[in-house]
């Protein structure tokens, strides 16, 4: 026996009994365990599933998966179980895996599931770590539930779902779900401890004592809550699939599921909480020690940048956040021992004006297509603010009896959405409104080959969605990815853009809307546009093609001129030094065809920012 397998070992015994010595301090109790310690699965706590599914009339296991499930996938040495995906071809499976459950030997109502793991990669792959109910009392999946601890697709593989499923047989079953991403590196690089805690009306995910996901029975109400009966532990590796998809040559192969232990307690363990990812400069940000007494002393490490308004000391602690984040630490003395709970900051970059999409102020590569409603445009603003004080904006009555009322605009603006996906830029959009807080505004990019009526999602690349939180005034609202119908859709390829405002209802409110925006990291120049750029400067012809014109229309010299495209790239720079009531020629040859932004920077360093058209010659 290896020295390095005899230590391990030592430190799992000596685990289990600091877990047992602690029982009068009311330290959670271990009341299951595998450390797989070994050279063979341990049969008295789990059962192999074997096969496709097809013998139990679920071929693919529900999912269309792609994987034949067999014994030897599954090892067991050196404290460490291998569940292993390899590409080789069994009866009419083109794949071999392995999964295994607890069923009739590990039956749970409630307690705390954890399992230690270091999770494959590669297109294709689809670890899990979930739970069944044994009984299925309330009928077949889902109105018996299931509780997925842990999934994650190759494709993702810095990213984990916790996900409960619910509701009334397929294809009307329900589910909620939440996902926690590493900031850095993939599941693969390293083990990582992923547990859930199910209480009656209750269920809470964790990844490495960071509490990132809840759910309680109001998340599914209408529908029956199924999690008060026995559910047993499964873990498995699937490949291909609806969800993950199939693999493709870049996967690699054979590929390993890792599993230092499984162990269920009948407790809650302490943990951290509190928002991981926060905005540039956020201000009285809140993180917790949970399930700790409130006079715990506990020792908080912040990062350089932060600072402390209050807590340190105790279970809770409040920070002011400035331009970077980096690794909290909190150091916690418990009845059951000392312990470093962890949990690293990112802090959003400062994110400027980049482009604009659509306002009314200035000209558009957006062109007017259909409007369920009343839209007018190059309306005047019905109560100018500083959120918005242009002078037009578009003014929209939704159609009450449209379910889904739409806005749609045709022309290349945006010249690759994926940035966007990626959550590299944002949108935002200005919105007043009489309708409820809380109205959804969704905005879907497309590709108008594709995008029919009769074939949705096929042609639907993106969509990003944000709800109202005033109302009969104006506020700015960051629109969020939501999703991508349809991946196949490029997204150097989309021409058209569609606004649905409180879609799926049957409403008909007045919206003004202003300044749908694309907004980057690190733009601060154009973040700075005046609200009336004419009056500083103009620009003839517009649209141009070789030659522009220039005239300074304000009291102050243009120092200089940049031109930029609607991604944000510099293509033009030029010292000027332009006085008040002058013209001066701009070259525009070389530069791309298409919507452009003009900016000039004036001797007092204050900047304006208008749209160009550069057509061909």
């Amino acid at each position: 026996m290896a020295l390095e397998y005899k230590i391990k070992l030592g430190l799992k015994l000596l685990l289990l009994m600091l877990c047992t010595f602690n029982l009068q301090a009311q330290c959670p109790k271990l009341v299951w365990f595998d450390e797989f310690d070994g050279t063979a699965l341990d049969q008295t706590k789990w059962n192999y599933q074997i096969g496709d599914g097809c013998d139990i009339n679920l071929c693919g296991w529900g999912n269309n998966e792609l994987e034949y499930y067999q014994r030897q996938n599954v090892e067991v040495s050196n404290g460490i179980l291998k569940i292993i995906a390899k590409n080789e071809r069994v009866g009419n499976s083109n794949y071999t895996s392995g999964r295994i459950r607890t069923n009739q030997k590990g039956d749970f109502k409630y307690g705390r599931f954890e399992a230690r793991m270091k999770l494959p990669k590669d297109q294709g792959m689809w670890p899990a770590f979930w739970m069944l109910p044994t009984d299925e009392v309330y009928g077949y999946w889902p109105q018996s539930g299931e509780i997925d601890i842990m999934e994650l697709i190759g494709r993702e593989a810095n990213k984990s779902y916790g996900t409960i499923h619910y509701g009334k047989p397929a294809p009307n079953n329900r589910s909620a779900s939440s996902n926690y991403t590493l900031l850095s590196g993939v599941f693969n690089d390293d083990y990582h401890v992923f547990a859930l805690e199910w209480e009656p009306t209750t269920i809470r995910w964790y990844i490495d004592d960071y509490l990132y996901a809840t759910k309680t029975t109001s998340d599914v109400f209408p529908e029956r809550w199924p999690y008060d009966q026995r559910f047993h532990i499964l873990l498995n590796l699937a490949v291909g699939g609806n969800w993950p998809g199939n693999p493709n040559g870049s996967t690699v192969f054979p590929q390993a599921m890792e599993v230092d232990y499984v162990r269920v307690y009948d407790g809650n363990a302490p943990y951290i909480s509190g928002p991981q990812n926060v905005a540039f400069k956020a201000q009285q940000q809140t993180y917790t020690i949970g399930a700790v007494d409130a006079n715990t002393k506990v020792t908080w490490t912040v990062p350089a940048g932060a600072s402390v308004v209050s807590g340190q000391g105790t279970p809770n602690l409040t920070l002011n956040w400035g331009d970077k984040g980096g690794l909290l630490q909190a150091e916690v003395q418990t009845p059951c021992g000392a312990k470093i709970y962890k949990v690293v900051i990112a802090v959003a970059p400062d994110f400027g004006r980049d482009f604009s999409l659509k306002n009314f102020d200035q000209a558009s590569v957006l062109k007017l297509n259909f409007a369920t409603g009343q839209l007018t445009e190059n309306f005047a603003n019905p109560a100018k603010s500083a959120v918005n004080s242009t002078n037009l904006c578009a003014k929209y009555i939704r159609a009450g009896g449209s379910q889904y009322d739409v806005i749609i605009y045709d022309g290349t603006a945006v010249p690759d959405l994926n940035v966007f996906v990626r959550k590299e830029k944002k949108f935002y959009i200005d919105m007043y409104t009489d309708a409820p807080v809380g109205t959804t505004v969704l905005l879907q990019f497309e590709n108008s080959n594709r995008s029919l009526p009769n074939n949705y999602p096929s042609g639907r690349h993106s969509r990003f969605q944000a709800v109202t939180t005033t109302r009969n005034q104006w506020e700015r609202i960051e629109l969020p990815f939501l999703d991508q119908p349809d991946p196949s859709i490029a997204g150097t390829s989309i021409d058209r853009v569609t606004i649905l405002l409180n879609p799926n209802t049957y409403t008909s409110h007045t919206y003004y809307f202003d300044n749908l925006d694309g907004y980057a990291a690190g733009v601060t120049a154009v973040q700075e546009i005046l609200p009336r750029p004419e009056t500083i400067f103009k620009l003839f012809p517009n649209p141009a093609n070789e030659v522009l014109t220039l005239e300074n229309k304000g009291e102050k010299n243009i120092q200089s001129v940049m031109v930029y495209s609607i991604d944000g790239q510099v293509l033009l720079q030029r010292k000027l030094n332009l006085p008040s009531k002058e013209q001066s020629t701009i070259d525009l040859k070389g530069l791309p065809v298409g919507t452009l932004l003009f900016k000039v920077i004036l001797d007092d360093g204050k900047a304006a920012v208008q749209s160009l058209m550069k057509t061909q010659k």
